[in-house]
Protein backbone atom coordinates (compact mmCIF):
# COMPACT_ATOMS: atom_id res chain seq x y z
CA UNK A 1 0.00 0.00 0.00
CA UNK A 2 2.49 2.64 1.18
CA UNK A 3 4.68 2.90 -1.96
CA UNK A 4 1.68 3.65 -4.19
CA UNK A 5 -1.04 5.15 -1.98
CA UNK A 6 0.41 8.66 -2.13
CA UNK A 7 0.59 8.42 -5.93
CA UNK A 8 -2.99 7.10 -6.01
CA UNK A 9 -4.31 10.03 -3.95
CA UNK A 10 -2.20 12.44 -6.00
CA UNK A 11 -3.80 11.07 -9.19
CA UNK A 12 -7.21 11.82 -7.66
CA UNK A 13 -6.21 15.45 -7.13
CA UNK A 14 -5.51 15.46 -3.38
CA UNK A 15 -2.94 17.88 -1.95
CA UNK A 16 0.18 16.99 0.07
CA UNK A 17 -1.40 17.87 3.42
CA UNK A 18 -4.39 15.63 2.63
CA UNK A 19 -2.12 12.78 1.55
CA UNK A 20 -0.10 13.13 4.75
CA UNK A 21 -3.31 13.25 6.79
CA UNK A 22 -4.77 10.04 5.32
CA UNK A 23 -1.43 8.22 5.55
CA UNK A 24 -1.15 9.25 9.20
CA UNK A 25 -4.64 7.85 9.93
CA UNK A 26 -3.51 4.33 9.09
CA UNK A 27 -0.59 4.79 11.44
CA UNK A 28 -2.69 6.47 14.15
CA UNK A 29 -4.78 3.30 14.36
CA UNK A 30 -1.53 1.57 15.31
CA UNK A 31 -1.57 3.67 18.50
CA UNK A 32 -4.93 2.47 19.78
CA UNK A 33 -5.63 -0.91 18.24
CA UNK A 34 -2.63 -3.01 19.46
CA UNK A 35 -3.34 -2.39 23.20
CA UNK A 36 -7.05 -3.09 22.64
CA UNK A 37 -6.41 -6.33 20.77
CA UNK A 38 -3.64 -7.28 23.21
CA UNK A 39 -5.95 -6.83 26.20
CA UNK A 40 -8.70 -8.77 24.43
CA UNK A 41 -6.35 -11.62 23.48
CA UNK A 42 -4.89 -11.86 26.99
CA UNK A 43 -8.37 -11.83 28.55
CA UNK A 44 -9.98 -14.42 26.27
CA UNK A 45 -6.93 -16.55 25.49
CA UNK A 46 -8.16 -16.90 21.88
CA UNK A 47 -5.33 -15.02 20.21
CA UNK A 48 -5.41 -16.89 16.90
CA UNK A 49 -9.19 -16.60 16.57
CA UNK A 50 -8.95 -12.84 17.04
CA UNK A 51 -6.26 -12.66 14.35
CA UNK A 52 -8.57 -14.48 11.94
CA UNK A 53 -11.57 -12.26 12.70
CA UNK A 54 -9.42 -9.13 12.46
CA UNK A 55 -8.03 -10.18 9.08
CA UNK A 56 -11.50 -10.90 7.72
CA UNK A 57 -12.86 -7.58 8.99
CA UNK A 58 -9.98 -5.67 7.37
CA UNK A 59 -10.98 -7.06 3.95
CA UNK A 60 -14.57 -5.85 4.37
CA UNK A 61 -13.53 -2.42 5.64
CA UNK A 62 -11.04 -1.75 2.85
CA UNK A 63 -13.54 -2.92 0.22
CA UNK A 64 -15.40 0.33 1.02
CA UNK A 65 -12.67 2.14 -0.94
CA UNK A 66 -13.60 0.38 -4.17
CA UNK A 67 -16.05 3.27 -4.58
CA UNK A 68 -15.01 6.91 -4.26
CA UNK A 69 -16.73 8.57 -1.27
CA UNK A 70 -14.38 11.53 -1.11
CA UNK A 71 -11.80 12.37 1.55
CA UNK A 72 -14.16 11.79 4.50
CA UNK A 73 -15.21 8.36 3.21
CA UNK A 74 -11.60 7.41 2.54
CA UNK A 75 -10.58 8.51 6.03
CA UNK A 76 -13.34 6.46 7.71
CA UNK A 77 -12.49 3.35 5.68
CA UNK A 78 -8.77 3.68 6.48
CA UNK A 79 -9.52 4.06 10.20
CA UNK A 80 -11.86 1.04 10.25
CA UNK A 81 -9.47 -1.14 8.28
CA UNK A 82 -6.46 0.01 10.31
CA UNK A 83 -8.14 -0.80 13.63
CA UNK A 84 -8.50 -4.41 12.43
CA UNK A 85 -5.35 -4.81 10.34
CA UNK A 86 -2.86 -2.97 12.54
CA UNK A 87 -4.31 -4.43 15.73
CA UNK A 88 -3.39 -8.01 14.87
CA UNK A 89 0.29 -7.35 14.07
CA UNK A 90 1.48 -7.46 17.67
CA UNK A 91 -0.50 -10.65 18.25
CA UNK A 92 1.23 -12.26 15.25
CA UNK A 93 4.55 -11.36 16.90
CA UNK A 94 3.44 -13.00 20.15
CA UNK A 95 2.39 -16.22 18.40
CA UNK A 96 5.69 -16.27 16.50
CA UNK A 97 7.65 -15.93 19.74
CA UNK A 98 5.48 -18.66 21.31
CA UNK A 99 6.54 -20.99 18.51
CA UNK A 100 10.21 -20.06 18.80
CA UNK A 101 10.39 -20.31 22.60
CA UNK A 102 14.04 -19.93 23.63
CA UNK A 103 15.22 -19.45 20.01
CA UNK A 104 14.02 -15.85 19.75
CA UNK A 105 16.99 -14.87 17.57
CA UNK A 106 15.41 -16.89 14.74
CA UNK A 107 12.46 -14.46 14.70
CA UNK A 108 14.03 -12.49 11.85
CA UNK A 109 14.23 -15.60 9.65
CA UNK A 110 10.45 -15.85 9.79
CA UNK A 111 9.87 -12.11 9.50
CA UNK A 112 11.89 -11.94 6.27
CA UNK A 113 9.06 -13.67 4.38
CA UNK A 114 7.01 -10.51 4.85
CA UNK A 115 9.81 -8.76 3.01
CA UNK A 116 9.65 -11.32 0.20
CA UNK A 117 5.97 -10.53 -0.24
CA UNK A 118 6.69 -6.81 -0.21
CA UNK A 119 9.37 -7.14 -2.90
CA UNK A 120 6.99 -9.05 -5.16
CA UNK A 121 4.17 -6.56 -4.59
CA UNK A 122 6.26 -3.41 -5.10
CA UNK A 123 8.34 -4.54 -8.07
CA UNK A 124 5.28 -6.05 -9.72
CA UNK A 125 3.21 -2.96 -8.88
CA UNK A 126 5.76 -0.60 -10.39
CA UNK A 127 5.75 -2.57 -13.64
CA UNK A 128 1.94 -2.85 -13.62
CA UNK A 129 1.19 0.83 -12.95
CA UNK A 130 3.38 1.90 -15.85
CA UNK A 131 0.86 0.05 -18.01
CA UNK A 132 -2.53 0.39 -16.28
CA UNK A 133 -4.33 3.07 -14.27
CA UNK A 134 -3.59 3.58 -10.57
CA UNK A 135 -7.34 3.32 -9.99
CA UNK A 136 -6.82 -0.46 -9.74
CA UNK A 137 -4.82 -0.07 -6.52
CA UNK A 138 -7.70 -0.40 -3.98
CA UNK A 139 -8.91 -3.62 -5.65
CA UNK A 140 -5.40 -5.11 -5.52
CA UNK A 141 -5.09 -4.25 -1.82
CA UNK A 142 -8.43 -5.93 -1.10
CA UNK A 143 -7.15 -9.08 -2.84
CA UNK A 144 -3.91 -8.98 -0.80
CA UNK A 145 -5.85 -8.60 2.46
CA UNK A 146 -8.10 -11.50 1.49
CA UNK A 147 -5.05 -13.68 0.87
CA UNK A 148 -3.64 -12.64 4.25
CA UNK A 149 -6.90 -13.75 5.91
CA UNK A 150 -6.71 -17.06 4.04
CA UNK A 151 -3.18 -17.64 5.31
CA UNK A 152 -4.33 -17.29 8.93
CA UNK A 153 -6.59 -20.33 8.46
CA UNK A 154 -3.50 -22.53 7.98
CA UNK A 155 -1.92 -21.58 11.33
CA UNK A 156 -2.30 -23.67 14.46
CA UNK A 157 -2.24 -22.32 18.00
CA UNK A 158 1.24 -22.58 19.52
CA UNK A 159 1.68 -24.51 22.74
CA UNK A 160 2.22 -22.39 25.82
CA UNK A 161 5.85 -21.69 26.62
CA UNK A 162 7.63 -21.81 29.90
CA UNK A 163 8.52 -18.50 31.49
CA UNK A 164 11.40 -16.69 29.91
CA UNK A 165 12.42 -15.27 33.27
CA UNK A 166 10.42 -14.83 36.45
CA UNK A 167 8.73 -11.47 36.85
CA UNK A 168 9.30 -9.95 40.27
CA UNK A 169 7.78 -6.57 39.41
CA UNK A 170 4.32 -5.46 38.39
CA UNK A 171 3.79 -4.30 34.84
CA UNK A 172 3.33 -0.72 36.05
CA UNK A 173 6.71 -0.75 37.84
CA UNK A 174 8.38 -2.13 34.72
CA UNK A 175 6.85 0.63 32.61
CA UNK A 176 7.95 3.40 35.00
CA UNK A 177 11.67 2.67 34.61
CA UNK A 178 13.34 5.85 33.24
CA UNK A 179 15.67 3.80 31.03
CA UNK A 180 12.73 2.03 29.38
CA UNK A 181 10.87 5.31 28.84
CA UNK A 182 13.97 6.82 27.21
CA UNK A 183 14.43 3.75 25.01
CA UNK A 184 10.80 3.81 23.86
CA UNK A 185 11.02 7.54 23.12
CA UNK A 186 14.15 6.96 21.03
CA UNK A 187 12.46 4.17 19.06
CA UNK A 188 9.42 6.40 18.54
CA UNK A 189 11.60 9.12 17.03
CA UNK A 190 13.31 6.54 14.80
CA UNK A 191 9.92 5.58 13.38
CA UNK A 192 8.86 9.24 13.22
CA UNK A 193 11.80 9.84 10.88
CA UNK A 194 10.25 7.48 8.29
CA UNK A 195 7.23 9.75 7.78
CA UNK A 196 8.58 11.59 4.74
CA UNK A 197 9.75 8.35 3.14
CA UNK A 198 6.53 6.37 3.50
CA UNK A 199 4.24 9.27 2.60
CA UNK A 200 6.09 11.08 -0.19
CA UNK A 201 9.07 9.11 -1.50
CA UNK A 202 7.23 7.96 -4.64
CA UNK A 203 5.83 11.44 -5.24
CA UNK A 204 9.34 12.87 -4.78
CA UNK A 205 10.73 10.48 -7.39
CA UNK A 206 7.90 11.33 -9.76
CA UNK A 207 8.71 15.04 -9.41
CA UNK A 208 12.31 14.20 -10.30
CA UNK A 209 11.06 12.47 -13.50
CA UNK A 210 11.72 8.87 -12.47
CA UNK A 211 9.29 6.40 -14.06
CA UNK A 212 7.14 4.03 -12.00
CA UNK A 213 9.21 0.98 -12.95
CA UNK A 214 12.31 2.67 -11.48
CA UNK A 215 10.29 3.62 -8.39
CA UNK A 216 9.19 0.03 -7.94
CA UNK A 217 12.75 -1.23 -8.37
CA UNK A 218 14.07 1.25 -5.81
CA UNK A 219 11.40 0.23 -3.29
CA UNK A 220 12.19 -3.42 -4.05
CA UNK A 221 15.91 -2.83 -3.58
CA UNK A 222 15.21 -1.44 -0.12
CA UNK A 223 13.18 -4.49 0.81
CA UNK A 224 15.82 -6.85 -0.60
CA UNK A 225 18.27 -5.18 1.78
CA UNK A 226 15.64 -5.56 4.51
CA UNK A 227 15.33 -9.27 3.69
CA UNK A 228 19.09 -9.79 3.76
CA UNK A 229 19.48 -8.14 7.15
CA UNK A 230 16.61 -10.17 8.59
CA UNK A 231 18.34 -13.32 7.35
CA UNK A 232 21.66 -12.27 8.90
CA UNK A 233 20.29 -11.04 12.25
CA UNK A 234 20.78 -14.35 14.10
CA UNK A 235 24.46 -14.29 13.11
CA UNK A 236 24.86 -10.60 13.94
CA UNK A 237 23.27 -11.06 17.37
CA UNK A 238 25.84 -13.76 18.13
CA UNK A 239 28.77 -11.49 17.22
CA UNK A 240 27.58 -8.09 18.43
CA UNK A 241 25.47 -6.82 21.28
CA UNK A 242 21.93 -5.80 20.47
CA UNK A 243 22.77 -2.28 21.73
CA UNK A 244 25.61 -1.90 19.22
CA UNK A 245 23.49 -3.10 16.29
CA UNK A 246 20.62 -0.80 17.22
CA UNK A 247 22.78 2.30 17.61
CA UNK A 248 24.63 1.76 14.33
CA UNK A 249 21.30 1.20 12.56
CA UNK A 250 19.68 4.38 13.88
CA UNK A 251 22.75 6.44 12.88
CA UNK A 252 22.54 4.88 9.40
CA UNK A 253 18.89 5.94 9.31
CA UNK A 254 19.88 9.59 9.76
CA UNK A 255 22.49 9.27 7.01
CA UNK A 256 19.89 7.74 4.71
CA UNK A 257 17.47 10.67 4.99
CA UNK A 258 20.28 13.17 4.42
CA UNK A 259 21.27 11.32 1.25
CA UNK A 260 17.71 11.44 -0.09
CA UNK A 261 17.38 15.12 0.86
CA UNK A 262 20.48 16.28 -0.99
CA UNK A 263 21.38 13.56 -3.49
CA UNK A 264 18.14 12.31 -5.05
CA UNK A 265 19.18 13.59 -8.49
CA UNK A 266 21.87 10.87 -8.59
CA UNK A 267 20.60 7.32 -8.98
CA UNK A 268 23.73 5.93 -7.30
CA UNK A 269 22.99 7.84 -4.10
CA UNK A 270 19.37 6.68 -4.17
CA UNK A 271 20.55 3.07 -4.54
CA UNK A 272 22.92 3.48 -1.57
CA UNK A 273 20.17 5.05 0.54
CA UNK A 274 17.75 2.26 -0.29
CA UNK A 275 20.33 -0.33 0.73
CA UNK A 276 20.46 1.38 4.14
CA UNK A 277 16.82 0.34 4.60
CA UNK A 278 18.17 -2.98 5.81
CA UNK A 279 19.52 -1.16 8.86
CA UNK A 280 16.94 1.62 9.23
CA UNK A 281 14.02 -0.81 9.26
CA UNK A 282 15.05 -4.47 9.60
CA UNK A 283 17.78 -4.12 12.19
CA UNK A 284 15.88 -1.52 14.22
CA UNK A 285 12.73 -3.65 14.24
CA UNK A 286 14.50 -6.93 15.01
CA UNK A 287 16.51 -5.32 17.82
CA UNK A 288 13.39 -3.74 19.30
CA UNK A 289 11.57 -7.10 19.30
CA UNK A 290 14.59 -8.76 20.95
CA UNK A 291 14.94 -6.03 23.58
CA UNK A 292 11.28 -6.14 24.56
CA UNK A 293 11.31 -9.93 24.57
CA UNK A 294 14.10 -9.87 27.14
CA UNK A 295 12.68 -7.01 29.18
CA UNK A 296 9.04 -8.03 29.59
CA UNK A 297 9.45 -11.80 29.86
CA UNK A 298 6.63 -14.24 29.21
CA UNK A 299 4.21 -12.77 31.76
CA UNK A 300 3.92 -9.43 29.97
CA UNK A 301 5.04 -10.36 26.47
CA UNK A 302 1.74 -9.70 24.68
CA UNK A 303 1.30 -6.30 26.29
CA UNK A 304 4.95 -5.44 25.77
CA UNK A 305 4.71 -6.08 22.04
CA UNK A 306 1.42 -4.13 21.92
CA UNK A 307 3.15 -1.21 23.65
CA UNK A 308 5.91 -1.25 21.04
CA UNK A 309 3.47 -1.25 18.13
CA UNK A 310 1.24 1.33 19.74
CA UNK A 311 3.74 3.85 21.07
CA UNK A 312 6.84 3.43 18.93
CA UNK A 313 5.52 2.27 15.56
CA UNK A 314 2.03 3.78 15.69
CA UNK A 315 2.70 7.15 17.32
CA UNK A 316 6.06 7.55 15.60
CA UNK A 317 4.88 6.82 12.06
CA UNK A 318 1.57 8.67 12.45
CA UNK A 319 3.13 11.91 13.69
CA UNK A 320 5.93 11.54 11.12
CA UNK A 321 3.43 11.24 8.27
CA UNK A 322 1.36 14.14 9.56
CA UNK A 323 4.33 16.48 10.07
CA UNK A 324 5.84 15.52 6.72
CA UNK A 325 2.60 16.56 5.03
CA UNK A 326 3.04 20.08 6.43
CA UNK A 327 6.78 20.24 5.75
CA UNK A 328 6.39 19.00 2.19
CA UNK A 329 4.55 22.21 1.32
CA UNK A 330 7.77 24.06 2.26
CA UNK A 331 10.12 21.73 0.38
CA UNK A 332 10.97 18.01 0.12
CA UNK A 333 14.51 18.78 1.32
CA UNK A 334 13.21 20.36 4.53
CA UNK A 335 11.02 17.34 5.21
CA UNK A 336 13.87 14.85 4.85
CA UNK A 337 16.29 17.02 6.87
CA UNK A 338 13.81 17.05 9.75
CA UNK A 339 13.60 13.24 9.42
CA UNK A 340 17.39 12.99 9.59
CA UNK A 341 17.46 15.23 12.67
CA UNK A 342 14.82 13.09 14.40
CA UNK A 343 16.87 9.95 13.74
CA UNK A 344 19.97 11.67 15.15
CA UNK A 345 18.15 12.57 18.37
CA UNK A 346 16.80 9.00 18.51
CA UNK A 347 20.36 7.64 18.45
CA UNK A 348 21.32 9.84 21.40
CA UNK A 349 18.28 8.79 23.44
CA UNK A 350 18.76 5.09 22.70
CA UNK A 351 22.43 5.34 23.65
CA UNK A 352 21.53 7.05 26.93
CA UNK A 353 18.92 4.38 27.69
CA UNK A 354 20.85 1.22 26.85
CA UNK A 355 23.94 2.19 28.82
CA UNK A 356 22.07 2.71 32.06
CA UNK A 357 22.72 -0.05 34.65
CA UNK A 358 19.03 -0.99 34.88
CA UNK A 359 19.08 -2.23 31.27
CA UNK A 360 22.35 -4.14 31.45
CA UNK A 361 20.51 -7.36 30.55
CA UNK A 362 19.50 -5.88 27.23
CA UNK A 363 23.06 -5.11 26.15
CA UNK A 364 24.29 -8.70 26.43
CA UNK A 365 24.86 -11.16 23.61
CA UNK A 366 22.74 -14.22 24.42
CA UNK A 367 24.40 -17.56 23.77
CA UNK A 368 21.34 -19.79 23.44
CA UNK A 369 18.41 -17.44 23.02
CA UNK A 370 16.74 -14.63 24.93
CA UNK A 371 17.13 -16.10 28.41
Amino acid sequence: MLPFWGLYMHSLGYHAAEIGFVTSLLMITNIFSPPLWGWWADKTGHRLALIRWGSAASVLCFAWLLKDFGLAGMALAIIACGMCWQGINAQFETITLDYLRENSRDYSRIRLWGSVGFVCAVSGGGWLFDRVQLSLLPALIVVALALMWGSTLTIKEATKTTKIRPQTQSLWRLLRQPALITLLLGLTLAYFSHGSYYSFYSIYLEQLKYDKTTMGLLWSLAVLAELLVFALMPVLLKRFSVATILLVSVCATSLRWLGIAFGADWIGILVFCQLLHGLSFSAVHACAIELLYRYFGNDYQGRGQALYYSLCVGTGQATGALVSGWLWELSPTTSFVVSASAAGIAAMLISAALYQPSLSLLRSRPCTGAN
